[in-house]
Order: structure tokens, then C-alpha cells, then sequence
């Protein structure tokens, strides 16, 4: 099943998809009188029973007045999650691109986990904006892995059993503030500022439930800017697969219900490449994940 978040921004209320209609949930839920009806995503998975709930509500469509996909906006499928972390450094292509500018990097001996601000969540479709504190605007296409029971200190094996769904992301970066260009110390980053400006974390269309996959099988990556295909790969290049990322995060923190991971982007990022050719005002870049959707952002000026 999918499941989205429409209405104008921090109004966002959840929806069921079903092919160019979006049922609202918390109207469904109370037609069905499945427990107390909500309106948040969040709030949704952060019912125990939300799995069993999804099964008595789809029927219940065919007697609801739908709302057209194309007359609003979508929002993020979970617009405001506890949590927004990042697996940097995760996949081989990405490590291998770096080294004609930075030289050989191993793989990282345990996954590197990093964070971002979750006010950098925006919509598929929203306009991605170029702050002024960068020239250097960086896409990743990220496949968004999203939480949907309290997760804590769990085996790779039990990690199915703790994944709500899939999400398309972009995890775009401002390369100039991530890596302290004005700093002449190597060692000091600011990843989590550099990752965190307002719109650097667009993702959607929907959530696709885990229900509709095969569990192990990859998927594929694609981002193009104007049209241009620049990253192309799946998720076999992982370093650290899904298994693997949640297991370790979760004997770190807990996890709860709507937290997202993005899980790590291959080869093609504009920062490795020769001439550098970071995002400007106009290009329209899009992400896409084979099976769960694309996301297409339009680059505006800060104002």
C-alpha cells in the first residue's frame, strides 16, 4: 500500500494512495472504527496495530469521495519524524569516485552514521532552494528507509520486522559548508549544517509499505538533472545494507516509529566530478528508485 502526507506545508495530513486518488486516513479511520483516528503520519505508525488497521481501511474507498492527486500538494510521506539520519560513506562507486580528489578511502569499519536537521524535509515536488551561503549545491539520491516500531538493540535478522516502508530521498548537500571550505584545519566538517539548510531533504512521492517488495531484492537508483542521467546504480553498492544499518543504529539509540534512515548514494555526485557541476537556479533535478517512486525538485535563489 501507499501512503502519503498532502496539504500545504506543516498542515500535512495522511492519506491512503490508490492510483490517482488519495483517500484521507484519519476519515477512514473513523468510518471503520479502528481505534482512535488520527491525522499524522507519525502519529499513525506510532499505533501498534497500524499494520492490521491498513487491512480493514482499504475496502472501505470504494464508499469515500477521493481526493485528486494532481489538485494538491504532497507533502513528506512522514513530514515530521523524530529522526533524520544519513549513512555516509556507504557505498563502494561513491568511495571509489573520491579518489582521484581525495586519494584511496577504505570503507569505514562500521557504518558512519550522521545526522540532519529535520527541518530540511520538504516535498517530492517542492522547489529545492540554493541558500546564499553556498555555490556548491550537491544531489544524492538516497533510498529513504522508514521505521515503523520502536527499535532498540535488534538483530539483523529481526530487522524486516521493524521497517514500516521505502521512501525516494535526496540527500543534498551544501559541499562547501559540509566540508569547511574557509577552514584550513582537514579535519573540521560540518556535515550536519552543510546537510541541513531548509529543502535539502526532499523525499516521496509516497511510502510504500514493505508489504509490496521482495525482501533482499535491490533497487535501482537513478538521478538526473535537466534530463541528463548523472547517477545510475542499486543498492547492491551498499556497503552497509538495510539489515545491517538498522541493527547497528538501533544498538545505539532507539528508534521509533517515522524515523528515516537514508541509506547511502553511489557514483555521480556533482562534487566528484570533472569540471564540478553543482546545481543552479533553474535545473530541475529528479531522484528515482525503481518501485517506489520519483521525486523531481525545481532549484530556486534564496530570497
Amino acid at each position: 500500500m501507499k501512503l502519503v502526507s498532502y496539504g500545504p506545508f506543516g498542515q500535512e495530513r495522511a492519506g491512503v494512495l490508490q492510483g490517482e486518488n488519495i483517500f484521507d486516513l484519519e476519515q477512514l479511520m473513523a468510518k471503520s472504527g479502528a481505534g482512535p483516528a488520527v491525522h499524522d503520519m507519525r502519529f499513525f505508525l506510532e499505533i501498534p496495530t497500524w499494520r492490521s488497521i491498513l487491512d480493514k481501511l482499504a475496502p472501505l474507498t470504494t464508499s469515500m469521495t477521493p481526493i485528486a492527486l494532481n489538485s494538491v500538494r504532497l507533502g513528506s510521506p512522514v513530514p515530521c519524524p523524530r529522526k533524520l539520519l544519513i549513512a555516509g560513506a556507504n557505498t563502494y562507486s561513491h568511495l571509489a569516485e573520491a579518489k582521484p580528489l581525495v586519494g584511496k578511502i577504505d570503507p569505514p569499519n562500521q557504518p558512519m552514521v550522521l545526522g540532519k536537521g529535520t527541518n530540511s524535509i520538504c516535498g517530492p515536488y517542492d522547489n529545492l532552494i540554493l541558500p546564499k551561503q553556498t555555490k556548491k549545491l550537491d544531489y544524492e539520491v538516497e533510498l529513504g528507509v522508514i521505521i515503523g516500531k520502536v527499535t532498540d538493540h535488534i538483530s539483523e535478522s529481526e530487522v524486516k520486522h521493524h521497517i514500516a516502508g521505502f521512501t525516494t530521498t535526496n540527500d543534498v548537500s551544501a559541499r562547501d559548508v559540509q566540508l569547511a571550505d574557509y577552514e584550513t584545519n582537514t579535519f573540521f566538517r560540518v556535515h550536519y549544517l552543510g546537510k541541513s539548510f531548509n529543502t535539502f531533504a526532499p523525499m516521496g512521492p509516497a511510502m510504500v509499505t514493505i508489504d509490496e517488495y521482495e525482501w533482499g531484492k535491490p533497487f535501482s537508483l537513478v538521478t538526473k538533472v535537466n534530463g541528463e542521467v548523472r547517477q545510475s546504480s542499486d543498492t547492491n553498492d551498499l556497503i552497509y545494507g538495510i539489515e545491517a544499518l538498522v541493527s547497528y543504529i538501533s544498538h545505539h539509540m532507539t528508534l521509533y516509529p517515522g524515523d528515516i534512515i537514508q541509506t547511502g548514494s553511489p557514483e555521480g555526485v556533482a562534487f566528484f566530478m570533472n569540471p564540478q557541476r553543482f546545481l543552479q537556479v533553474g535545473e530541475i533535478v529528479s531522484c528515482e528508485i525503481e518501485g517506489v517512486g520519483t521525486i523531481a525538485n525545481k532549484v530556486v535563489a534564496e530570497k
